[in-house]
């Protein structure tokens, strides 16, 4: 007997350990999915009534009542079961005053405990983002109310961050309420609801028409259908992996709307509501449902993204703009290279006199220059895709006489003319148009470059070196990589506050002759705050082959013997 009794106080200290070890390793939402069986023990022994004790209180204070009501009837002890009824009572009456819950269809209801480490009380608290999850409705796929919020009316940021629920009451006493987000993650949603597959879910059930304080809506695995809101406008819409309608963009009153991997209900959008000021919708159309045309010529946007990538077909046909327009970004890309690209339409561009940033992939819509509007400050081009340009097209910017930024990640031309009035230059580019020989940048003003010449190609064939790089006597900031160049000219440089130059060309591919400039100074180049990775001043020369000639090198340009060019410590 005494070996029996032994054996069971070793199974109950290796269960306690085990029932640690499960705490410690879980998510908070896991907390409450421990083990639930019977230990194995004489239920009238002491060791399995305080285990019963210990039990019956965790449950309590995690408002688990039903969990609760199965054990306490398991005490031996007339005093304990009455300490408990008291207990369950007191945790019972603070749930319904500091809790929230679930009312399931039965009219039954599972109570939600909060979190709330710091112990704020319920109607001071100003930001609630979690809850104990009640792990034992996982598997009844059960459709659920909450309720319970309006015990928090102090609340200005509410955070479900993986909800299930179809309809939450007590939105309209949170009259402080800044900040609503919601996520319905499709893999938990399918843990939690064996039997069905996941859907956004409809916000129909949530009613915001009465929180007029509301500033941001944050929405992931939602559909915005039929969202009731605040007529008040809002700052920001952000709606991901969810559902939205011509109506529900027009409906929302919000300055700002982000829209990313969702389906578009409808097929055409056309936006007249005045309050948007920033559009942005970026699709995968390979899993999600696009539109074909998106019509914003009656709305007040000032800013508008359009995004849309697939792997063999475009949906996109045409985009309608506004005149108030003063950023732009139309792009994405066909992933398959030997499918037919086609282009989407943009109409109104020549009339955005407003328009001061344009982005755009020659790839998704091949913009001509002569489209483009005089007073753009930043002109990038860039993403995946053919350029679907030809050596006779002419690329002259001279007319954009605003034009701070170029950046261009896709191509160079012979036919190429920038505006002088360009301060900072990029050029990433992979295909060449036309005969070009060399790239002299010595009648412009920029101050900045930044400038990779990859594997260039013209027709699909490789190109040759450049005869000459060739940059303005203004130029400040230079860094300059794999330059494909037999000579890289800076003898006009006499103002280079910052020099980077790497050259990982070999052989014949390496350059040539590097001009620096004439009488330059250590001084001019800052000492920066060095690193492992860093060099201490704003200067190098990097990888340059041995036979590279290094015209007006000053003596304090030191090397390394493995290529590399460093200003000396002394």
């Amino acid at each position: 007997m005494k070996g029996i009794l032994k054996m069971k106080k070793y199974l109950y200290t290796l269960l306690s350990l085990l029932f640690v070890a499960t705490i410690s390793s879980c998510e908070k939402g896991d907390l409450l999915n421990i083990i639930t069986q019977d230990i194995d023990l004489n239920e009238n022994s002491q060791e399995y009534q305080q285990y019963l004790k210990e039990r019956i209180e965790s449950y309590l204070k995690t408002y688990r009542f039903e969990e609760a009501k199965k054990l306490v009837p398991k005490l031996t002890e007339e005093e304990a079961q009455k300490r408990f009824w008291v207990l369950y009572n007191k945790y019972h009456q603070e749930a319904l005053t500091q809790g929230c819950g679930y009312i399931l269809a039965s009219g039954d209801t599972l109570f939600l405990k909060v979190m709330n480490k710091d112990e704020i009380a319920p109607s001071q608290l100003k930001a609630l983002t979690s809850f104990y999850d009640y792990v034992e409705l996982k598997g009844t796929n059960q459709e659920t109310t909450l309720w319970g919020l309006g015990n928090y009316p102090a609340l200005e940021t509410l955070s479900f961050p993986s909800c299930f629920v179809s309809k939450v009451k007590d939105l309209d006493k949170l009259k402080q309420l800044r900040v609503f987000s919601l996520t319905a993650d499709k893999e938990k949603y399918e843990w939690w609801f064996t039997s069905k597959a996941f859907k956004p879910i409809d916000m129909a059930g949530y009613d915001l028409s009465k929180n007029d304080k509301l500033d941001s809506l944050l929405f992931d695995g939602v559909d915005i259908s039929n969202l009731k809101v605040t007529s008040n406008t809002m700052r920001l819409l952000s709606l991901k992996h969810g559902i939205y309608t011509n109506a529900s963009l027009n409906n929302i009153h919000v300055r700002n709307i982000d829209i990313e991997n969702s389906d578009a209900a409808d097929d055409e959008l056309i936006i007249n509501n005045k309050a948007i000021q920033r559009l942005s919708i970026v699709t995968n159309a390979d899993n999600n449902k696009p539109f074909k045309l998106i019509n914003v010529a009656n709305s007040s946007l000032h800013k508008l993204y359009v995004v849309e990538t697939s792997m063999e077909q475009r949906t996109l046909k045409k985009v309608i703009l506004n005149e108030n327009i003063d950023t732009l970004t139309i792009g994405g890309y066909i992933s398959r290279g030997d499918v037919p690209q086609q282009s989407v339409e943009l109409v109104g561009l020549s009339r955005l006199n407003r328009l001061k940033r344009l982005s755009y992939n020659p790839a998704f819509s091949p913009i001509a220059t002569k489209d483009m509007p005089k007073n753009i400050e930043e002109l990038y081009i860039g993403g995946s895709g053919n350029v679907p340009y030809n050596d006779g097209d002419s690329f002259d910017y001279s007319h954009l006489s605003k034009l701070k930024v170029y950046s261009n990640g896709k191509f160079i031309s012979a036919n190429m003319k920038l505006s002088t009035a360009i301060d900072s230059i990029y050029l990433f580019p992979s295909q060449v148009f036309g005969d070009l020989k060399e790239l002299d940048f010595s009648s412009l003003k920029f101050t900045k470059a930044d400038i990779y010449i990859g594997s260039l190609t013209r027709n699909d064939v490789e190109l040759p070196m450049f005869k000459r790089f060739v940059f303005p006597a203004t130029l400040k900031q230079l860094k300059l990589s794999n330059a494909k160049a037999e000579v890289v000219d800076l003898s006009r440089c006499t103002h280079l506050k910052d020099l980077y130059v790497h050259d990982s060309g070999t052989g014949e591919r390496a350059i040539k002759k590097l001009i620096l400039p004439k009488n330059l100074k250590k001084s001019d180049f800052k000492r920066q705050h060095k690193s492992e990775f860093e060099d201490d001043y704003a200067f190098k020369l990097a990888d340059i082959n041995k036979e590279t000639v290094i015209e007006n090198k000053p003596s304090w340009l030191v090397s390394d013997g493995n290529g590399n060019y460093v200003v000396s410590e002394d």
